[in-house]
Formats: structure tokens, sequence, C-alpha cells
């Protein structure tokens, strides 16, 4: 009676800490998210769980549909776009107005493409790719003036880039073609995102109860929107709660109208009407961190993992079936390489897994044998080497089980698990000194994206590998393939077959991730591209 007991006052202090009920005939949307935010600044997102936070309060161009298609937003129409592929021109709403009144203007979008390449911002977000000047403006080379980007009138936006893409109009679905008013932004200065009152919405909703460290903050409904009469919630109230089993509780309790379902409770809820399950391109990965950043600024081997003996021994030393469908039960699908399945096909119309091979699989003895090869080279019996995962749930548990098989499968290779949140991790891996981290990437809607991660000169480049191979096979897609599927399609098979071989990372699995969403809920979109899953900007009850 008493450990029942202890249950129940258990579950009473969690309603009572996370209470964000709502009355019934209020419009109030309690939603989840499953970690901090790391930036509110839609210039310089650069991980899913901001990328989710700031979609709210942002008003991009386009918003992707149910079908990962384009549709106009904050542009009244696709863009006209000139007859070499090169050149957007887009004209936006003529209605559209900040929270505070003041009309939204091309020039602000300008702006906010600006930032993301000014050095002086230090934006390490990745999702503007393609653009004129670009890299020559990030490292300091051009002014931003002349970045490719330019306000033709306060309604007209043009765009340039440096070689047609075939995916670019999907790409202007995101955030960061969103508008930020410059003198708004400069008068913030260092402190512009950093906290609510230090952000001007041009969306559907405005933040507000959120500082840099809270884990509830809410969103209420903008009236100046433009698209106003079709927001239905009056507010929606985000709350981080990284622990299963309260996200359950919650929202059994009615506190939450949706939570996350990790792979362990998937099957409790099989069959019921609440339960979703979204394929994602979603590809987790172990990082390695292959040259390390040093205090001078200066980069060099990494003792262990410069040894590519080293790091074939982990590729192939992983049961990636055994970590999809017993550990996560069946919430993932094994890793066929760098490029997830799914994200695209062929000229011919084949998947990723039918046209390029599955690349990455378990292969006991090759694992050893890498390994007895490359422990020989570096004269030592055994290794130890520190991995670090993000503190949720399912981090951990991948991290654990990746902890007992590469120390059970490779002996001599010594395993010490740590467990942090997820910004602590985010700065691990940007300080580019770090041994193995739990990290991956989620489709951006360029398949491109995937190898791009690791061409010698990207931000995002966590190993810090150096390959003019690799760059300038990365140089082929984004600069002279264009609309060329045949040979893009060939270059991006040449770069998934180059990071293998060279074991520059060890990928894991494709997520499947799986929802309960209160049945009364409508009008929400999912779709897999860009940062978040849920488009709830539309979404409201059942009347």
């Amino acid at each position: 009676m008493k450990r029942i007991a202890a249950v129940v006052l258990s579950l009473v202090l969690i309603l009572s800490l996370f209470s964000v009920a709502h009355a019934e005939d209020s419009k109030v949307l309690n939603w989840f998210i499953s970690g901090e935010v790391t930036t509110m600044d839609t210039t310089k997102v650069y991980d899913t769980i901001s990328g989710e936070a700031v979609f709210l309060f942002a008003d991009p161009l386009y918003r992707l549909d149910e079908n990962a298609d384009p549709q106009p937003n904050l542009a009244v129409a696709l863009p006209e776009i000139s007859e070499d592929g090169t050149v957007y021109t887009i004209t936006i709403r003529d209605n559209a107005k900040y929270a505070n009144g003041d009309p939204v203007k091309a020039e602000d979008i300008v702006y906010a493409v600006q930032r993301v390449f000014d050095p002086a911002v230090g934006s390490q977000n990745s999702s503007v790719t393609g653009i004129k000047n670009r890299l020559a403006v990030r490292s300091g080379e051009l002014p931003v003036e002349e970045l490719g980007v330019k306000a033709i009138s306060d309604t007209v936006l043009e765009i340039t880039l440096e070689a047609a893409d075939p995916y670019f109009t999907k790409k202007l679905a995101d955030t960061s073609y969103s508008p930020i008013p410059k003198a708004f932004a400069e008068e913030k200065g260092e402190g512009y995102a950093l906290s609510a009152d230090a952000l001007l919405s041009a969306g559907p909703f405005i933040l507000t109860g959120w500082t840099g460290t809270e884990i509830s903050w809410s969103y209420v409904k903008n009236p100046n929107y433009w698209d106003a009469d079709n927001v239905y919630f009056d507010e929606i109230i985000y709350q981080v709660v990284k622990d299963q089993n309260t996200a359950l509780n919650l929202y059994e309790a009615g506190q939450l109208d949706g939570v996350n379902v990790d792979s362990d409770f998937i099957p409790l809820y099989e069959g019921q009407p609440d339960l979703i399950k979204i394929s994602t391109l979603r590809m987790t990965n172990l990082e390695l961190n292959i040259n390390q950043l040093q205090g001078d600024g200066s980069y060099t081997p990494h003792p262990i993992l410069s040894n590519e003996n080293i790091r074939k021994a982990l590729l192939y030393g992983i049961d990636r079936d055994e970590l999809c469908n017993e550990v996560l039960n069946g919430a993932a699908a094994p890793a066929v390489g760098v490029i997830p399945n799914g994200i695209a096909s062929s000229p011919d119309g084949q998947s990723v897994a039918e046209s390029f091979g599955v690349q990455v699989y378990f292969d006991l003895d090759a694992a050893q044998k890498y390994l007895a090869d490359g422990l020989a080279e570096l004269g030592v019996d055994s290794v130890k080497l520190r991995l670090v995962t993000s503190d949720t749930d399912e981090s951990i548990k991948i991290g654990t089980y990746l902890q007992s098989e590469i120390q059970e499968n490779l002996p001599g290779v010594i395993i010490d698990l740590a467990n942090v949140p997820s910004s602590v991790r985010f700065a691990e891996m940007m300080g580019y000194n770090f041994d193995l981290a739990l990290g991956g990437w989620t489709g951006d809607y360029d398949p491109t994206s995937y190898p791009n991660q690791f061409e010698t000169s990207y931000e995002h480049n966590h190993a810090k590998w150096v390959s003019e191979e690799l760059t300038g096979l990365i140089s082929a897609l984004n600069n002279e393939d264009g609309n060329d599927f045949a040979a893009r399609w060939e270059h991006l098979k040449q770069a998934n077959q180059y990071l293998i071989d060279n074991a520059v990372v060890v990928p894991l699995e494709q997520a499947v991730k799986g929802y309960l969403i209160n049945t009364g809920l409508n009008n929400y979109v999912t779709h897999q591209l860009g940062y978040s899953v849920f488009d709830l900007s539309r979404a409201s009850f059942a009347e």
C-alpha cells in the first residue's frame, strides 16, 4: 500500500508541476518538445529541437504540405524561375505584418538571409545553400550586400543561385527565409532572439515566457498575422518532457495533447486510434572525431580514430538489425548508407537502397580483423573512447546498446558513456574535440545535404575530415550538375560510397517516429522534410 500511495503521490506531484490543462471551451493546445532549445534565432537554427521551436512564430515563404510539396505562404505564388534555373523571383503578400503592426517587406527577408552568412553573426545554420557568393560572404571576402539575394521592391524578392538546383523551391520552405526587421534586430544587438521580448514575430503565433532556459513556454495567437482568421488556437503551450513515463502520464491525464512514444512503449499502443507513426529521413549516426581542435586553433589527428582500421571496426562491428528490431522495437530501419532511403529516387525510379546497394551491415569477422590490424598499427592492446549522447530516454538507450555491443564484439575497445543535455552535446561536437558522439541529420530537402556534412570546409563536419575528392563531388553536386539528374545521382552515389569506404561516419538507423495525438486534433500536417515533423499553424480541435 505504501508503494501504491507513493506512485499516486508522485503522479499528483508530476501533474501539479506540469499542469497546463485547459478548459474544455478554450482554444489552447498543450504540446511537447523533447529537449532544451539551443536558439530561437531563425538564422542560427541548426538542430531539430530548435527548428521545431521557431516554427510557430516564423513565417517562411512556403510551407510544405502532407506530400512535402511547397505551397505559398508568405509568398503569394510559387517562384518565377529564369530559363537557366538560377534566378528566382518571388512576390510576397502586401498585407503581411509583424506582431506590432509594422509591414513585412522583401528587404526583411534579404536581411534574414544575409544574417545566415554574415561572419559577424556567427551562424551555424546549414539549411541555406546554393545562393550566389554565399561562401565568399561567409569567409569575409565579400560584404553581405554581395550575397545573391535582393529586394526589387517592397513586395518582390530576387534570389540568384550559383547553379540550377531542382530542390530550391522546397528549400524556400525553411524558416531561415522568414522575415526579420533589421532596425529591431540591430536595436536588440547581441541580445536578439535570446528571449521572447527580443523577437518580433511575423508568423501565426507570438513567443512568450521564454528567456533561454525555461522548460515551458507559450505561443499566443498573433492578431496581426495575415491569415489570422484561419489560425484556430489562442495559445499553444510547450513543455520540455524528456522522461517517457512522465510524458505518457501527462498525456493520459489530459495534460498534453500530443507526446512522442519511444520504441519501448509503441507495442503498448498498437491499434489505438491516437497512435500515429511517421517514417522520417532522420539518420542517427555514430560520429567520429578524426581530427581534433587544439587550443591554438590547429587540428591534429585523433590518436585513435585517425586510424582507418579502427574506424572500420566500428563500422562493421554493430548489428543494426538487432538495434532496430530488438532495442528500438521496430521504430527504426537499419541504415543503408550515409544517404537515407526514401529521400529521392534515381532517374530510373530506384530507391537509394536499390540503386546504391546496402553499404553498411554487420560483419563480425571483418570487424575483428580490422580491429586487430588497427591495434597493431597503434602499437597497443586496447583503446578507450568516450561516447557522448543526449540525456533523452532514446539516446540513452541507443548509447547503452552501442557501449555493450562494441565492447562485446570488439574486445579491447572500452567505451565510457556520457549522457548530457542536448545543448552540451552540441557544444562538444561543434568544439571538434570529442571521441564518439551520437548524432544525426534530418532530411534537409536535398540528398546532397547528407554527404555535405563531411566536406572539408563545412561547419558541421564534426570529424574535421579533409578530402579534395569529397570536396570535388560536393562541388559538382552544388555547382555543375544543375538539373541533370543522371549526373547528380551518380555523384550522390560516389559521395555515399566514398564516405563508407573511408569510414568517415558510422550510419546506424533511420527513424520511424511514434506519437500519441489527441484524436480531436485536426488539420495539422506531418512531413519528413525540414526541421519540424508537425506543422501546427492551422491545427484545430473538432468543434
